[in-house]
């Protein structure tokens, strides 16, 4: 009379979904320390970059001082590896920040597809401002600086102190 009796026999088979006990992972065993992922943080941020539209939309990428590289492939800063084929595995473009100027700027990669800010060609290094649109491929990201004129890492705070933890 209970569920599978009119299945030719008795017995209920319980299954689990989405277990598999030879592909468990021991939960206690010890992750490979990446010194971001360990954090859960990552330090001296200069600005974002956030997918707004187009595949991965929602995700967000931290810039650094320095070139950051956007593609899709694993070695890039900004990996926009959602599925957009469009966009070159290796430097499609860059962002880069220079904290002498305080100043964020874009450049194409030398790709064959173009990339715009705010709906126009990047045909040389240009001037990245806040707000603005950068479109590789079909995704639609939108740049956030956290550094600026009023603000940067380089200038000495009054208590320049770290984190507790990494002490």
């Amino acid at each position: 009379m209970g569920r599978g009796a009119g299945r030719g026999g008795g017995r209920v088979k319980t299954r689990l979904l989405g277990f598999n006990p030879a592909a468990a992972s021991d939960p206690f065993a010890q992750a490979p320390s990446d010194s971001s992922s360990a954090k859960g943080y990552s330090e001296f941020p200069v600005g974002w970059l956030a997918v707004v539209a187009g595949p991965g939309r929602g995700a967000t990428f931290t810039l650094h001082a320095g070139v950051s590289t956007i593609g899709r492939g694993s070695g890039q800063a900004v990996q926009l590896d959602f599925g957009d084929n469009s966009i070159s595995r290796e430097q499609h473009a860059a962002i880069a920040y220079d904290p002498e100027q305080q100043q964020f700027y874009v450049g194409h990669g030398g790709k064959a597809n173009l990339v715009r800010l705010n709906n126009r060609p990047v045909l040389s290094t240009e001037p990245l401002n806040a707000g603005d649109s950068l479109r590789v491929g079909e995704t639609e990201l939108r740049f956030v600086p956290l550094c600026d004129q009023s603000f940067g890492w380089d200038s000495p705070a009054d208590s320049d102190l770290r984190h507790a933890a990494t002490r």
